[in-house]
C-alpha cells in the first residue's frame, strides 16, 4: 500500500513537470505568432475603419440625395 502511494506520487510528479515543459512550449509559440501576425491585425483595423467610414458615407450621401 505504501509502494502504490509512492509509486503514484511519482507518476503525479512526473506528469507535473512533463506538463510544464509542455505549457513553456505552447507560450514561447504564442509569442512568436503574435509576433508574426501584428501586421494582420493592423491591417484588419484599418479595413474596419475603412468600412466604416464608406457606411456612413452611403448614409449621407442616402440623406442628401432624397
Amino acid at each position: 500500500m505504501a509502494k502504490d502511494r509512492a509509486s503514484r506520487r511519482a507518476r503525479l510528479r512526473q506528469q507535473t513537470a512533463d506538463d510544464s515543459g509542455a505549457i513553456d512550449k505552447r507560450r514561447d509559440s504564442n509569442v512568436s505568432f503574435a509576433e508574426e501576425y501584428a501586421y494582420v491585425l493592423k491591417d484588419l483595423r484599418w479595413v474596419f475603419a475603412l468600412a466604416a467610414i464608406m457606411f456612413v458615407l452611403l448614409v449621407v450621401l442616402n440623406l442628401v440625395l432624397q
